[in-house]
């Protein structure tokens, strides 16, 4: 019962807007709940980020202030994290792209899209992509979660009741902002709110992996170049099945690339943010092309 009182506090704490700073954006009511999503720049498509666990929108700036120059860049914060309320469970990624779907209405936020999708975000725009093929013109996975990489890399999931110590089963860069420089009440969110997808995750898995065919749109996957998983062979092992299973995300689509951010982790948007910028500007490039009134 103490944990549990413990636990409802720091809950509350977290959920307490007076806690925050201002948004960077603005707060959209989805359905009882609001989620916040921080726009800038004019034009399209429009790019559409969601994050990775641990991330929300304030950790994407430096690549917003880049990109809001040639088109409107919106970029999401999921239930629980940054300025959104927290929503109902299971937090899975059915459940997410959803919600970015309502989201992105209730902003109005029209199509094109091309989508940008960090760690656990790489689930919920090809969730996304889904449902509305013909809405989506691009997509950028970076670090992306596989449906597989529990299974391949024979990594446990929590159950429920054991979900306090849910942080520590993924890759450290997968939970670097924990410990940044933002303010304790955004990252106390973040941690309640990513505790609460991991618990879902292997629900979230099997619901990608079930996904009808890809759209055949522009694909580029950026993976890490600086390994997580280091140490005795085991974890070099697991690292080489996570760069394995990045190479596969490649066969989505006949029209896709693989790029290494060679001098970061996981955190790619953190440590290397220009290799996402640069791959962005290439993209829209590539998309305008295409299709000209887009």
């Amino acid at each position: 019962m103490r944990f549990l009182a413990i636990l409802s506090f720091f809950c509350l704490q977290a959920v307490n807007a007076d806690n925050l700073p201002s948004p960077l954006g603005k707060r959209y009511d989805i359905g009882g709940y609001k989620m916040h999503l921080h726009c800038q720049g004019k034009n399209g498509p429009t790019v559409v980020v969601d994050a990775g666990l641990g991330e929300d929108s304030s950790d994407w700036q430096k690549i917003v202030d880049q990109v809001r120059n040639t088109t409107r860049i919106c970029v999401l914060d999921r239930p629980g994290y940054g300025w959104s309320d927290f929503g109902p469970t299971p937090r899975t990624s059915e459940r997410i792209a959803g919600e970015i779907e309502r989201l992105l209405s209730s902003a109005s936020i029209g199509p094109p899209y091309l989508l940008v999708g960090h760690s656990f975000g790489g689930f919920n725009v090809r969730m996304f992509a889904a449902r509305h093929p013909n809405q989506v013109k691009g997509m950028i996975l970076i670090d992306a979660s596989h449906e597989e990489q529990f299974n391949r890399l024979k990594i446990r999931l929590p159950r429920p009741e054991a979900q306090h110590r849910s942080v520590i089963i993924l890759p450290k860069g997968t939970v670097d902002t924990f410990s940044s420089d933002k303010p304790q009440a955004l990252k106390e969110r973040s941690f309640f709110a990513a505790r609460a997808e991991i618990t879902s995750m292997s629900l979230s898995a099997k619901q990608v992996g079930q996904l009808a065919d890809f759209p055949e749109i522009p694909l580029v996957i950026i993976s890490r170049g600086q390994p997580e998983w280091t140490g005795d062979p085991a974890l070099q092992l697991r690292e080489k099945i996570w760069i394995d299973l990045q190479r596969e995300l490649t066969h989505l689509t006949s029209n896709s690339r693989h790029l290494f951010a060679h001098k970061s982790g996981h955190a790619i948007p953190q440590q290397q943010p220009q290799i996402i910028v640069d791959t962005i500007l290439e993209m829209l490039d590539e998309v305008r092309f295409s299709h000209p009134s887009g």
